[in-house]
């Protein structure tokens, strides 16, 4: 059997049953990635957070149009929480705490300097030429920097979310080690976690909402709570052996991952028809509850859903998948840069930006998981990527 790491941080290395890979996992993986490069793409060009380079002339029908992408992309990235902590949970079964610390600390860690410090900063002049500002290399480097905005983590907060959850998990283990039995059944786990992601986010959104980019290195701590969750609720399955005994559940939490999102969409209609869009993130008031659970529930709901439907529908593999796999990583660390390079590369062309999303979203997924495999074959990178 294969040794045990991190889903996201050595996809060459995902555990597996006695003589068989879980190509699933490699596939999730892929196919998340893949939306996170689209969902940028669209952002640069069609509205939502800020990008390194923007073309946002589009007309305000496609604005509204592109709000139900932004409402998917809060859930996005909560299967790969919920599978890191899984296989962080079989991870550490294998090695004691401070192995698993270190092991996490150099496969999360170094990345995370790297993009902070090179490609956060390369992503940035990149953006800059494509708006014809000329701007000097050099100025993008400093204390702090001239030019590129300040140090900042960016798309890779996730990754800081990831070490940080890794970090606090392995503590966890070596002062209290894995009880003996697990008196939980799936059901009230995945009920506590959607109460746990339900409370804690109604705390945090009181000083930071969802996308807020107001904070420290941009850390988008109004998602951590519900990453924090969603890897916990990973570890347990992990530590009871399998994912079974929460994906077993698949369908009926799909409906109900579809039922709680009619019932949050419906609370975003009246809160912005009345203007009462603060009062549904602030305070102690029914919106703010009624918001919190609905959330919570979702990123449950949805995320365990997802995870058995991929589980269920593609597990497959072939030589093609498994190079992505493989780049999968890398793709998500070097995605800034590629993808704004690709933007950049058509930023002459004076395309429709409808267009330009089109094309460049189409061109910029398979660009980034190439160099995101060129990378892993560099001698010394494949042991972190």
């Amino acid at each position: 059997m294969a040794s045990s790491r991190e889903v996201l941080v050595a996809p060459h290395e995902v555990p597996a049953e006695p003589g068989q890979r879980q190509h699933w996992a490699d596939n999730l993986r892929v196919l998340v990635i893949a939306v996170v490069v689209v969902f940028h793409t669209a952002t640069a060009y069609l509205g939502g957070s800020a990008w390194y380079y923007m073309d946002r002339t589009t007309s305000k029908a496609w604005t509204t149009a592109f709000f139900p992408a932004y409402a998917i992309s809060v859930y996005a990235l909560g299967p790969l929480f919920l599978v890191a902590g899984f296989f962080s949970a079989r991870s550490l079964a294998h090695k004691d705490a401070g192995a698993f610390a270190r092991s996490r600390l150099l496969r999360l860690g170094v990345p995370l300097l790297v993009f902070v410090f090179i490609i956060d900063r390369l992503a940035a002049y990149l953006g800059d030429l494509g708006r014809d500002e000329h701007p000097t290399l050099s100025h993008y480097w400093g204390v702090p920097p001239q030019s590129g905005g300040p140090y900042e983590v960016g798309s890779l907060w996730f990754v800081a979310a990831l070490l940080t959850f890794s970090l606090a998990y392995a503590l966890l283990r070596r002062v209290r080690p894995l009880p003996v039995s697990c008196r939980w059944s799936g059901v009230q786990v995945m009920v506590a976690a959607a109460l746990l992601i339900a409370v804690t986010v109604g705390l945090m959104w009181q000083r930071w909402q969802l996308g807020d980019a107001d904070t420290f290195m941009k850390m988008q701590w109004g998602e951590w709570p519900q990453g924090a969750g969603l890897f916990a609720l990973g570890v347990w399955a992990g530590e009871a052996g399998s994912l079974e005994n929460l994906t077993a559940w698949g369908r009926r939490l799909g409906w109900t991952a579809l039922t709680a999102a009619a019932l949050w969409a419906a609370l975003a209609v009246y809160v912005k028809t009345t203007g009462h869009l603060e009062s549904a993130f602030h305070g102690t008031g029914w919106l703010v509850m009624l918001n919190v659970l609905l959330y919570g529930i979702i990123s449950v709901a949805f995320t365990v859903w997802f995870t058995a439907l991929i589980r269920a529908r593609w597990s497959g593999s072939g030589p093609l998948r498994a190079r992505a796999g493989r780049a999968s990583y890398a793709a998500y660390a070097l995605h800034s840069v590629v993808l704004t390079a690709v933007m950049v590369a058509f930023a002459s062309l004076a395309l429709a930006p409808e267009l330009s999303f089109l094309i460049v979203a189409v061109l910029a997924v398979p660009a980034c998981f190439l160099a995101g495999y060129a990378a892993t074959q560099v001698p010394g990178f494949s042991k972190v990527l």
